[in-house]
């Protein structure tokens, strides 16, 4: 009886050595996803800021204008 109950603590120590194996590498992989939507966002960023808009003060209020309107959403019955 007295093995029965050494060996359930063996494995229990087994197993919670393996779930610290696994916490860890969950955190390693969030750090990574976390790393990866930042450079995408920072892709995406560039990616804008090569699309300046170039042209007269009043094209440049026309197309922020035009962006602001697609951009909104419809609120209540709109």
């Amino acid at each position: 009886m007295i093995q029965k109950w050494l060996n359930r603590a063996r494995s229990f120590d087994a197993l919670f050595e393996r779930i610290e194996v696994i916490e860890a590498q969950l955190k390693r992989l969030e750090q990574l996803a976390d790393e990866n939507e930042s450079l995408w966002q920072y892709l995406d960023d560039q990616k804008e800021m090569d699309n300046l808009f170039i042209g007269t003060p009043e094209e440049f209020e026309e197309e922020i204008t035009d962006m602001m309107v697609r951009s909104m959403k419809p609120q209540g019955d709109a």
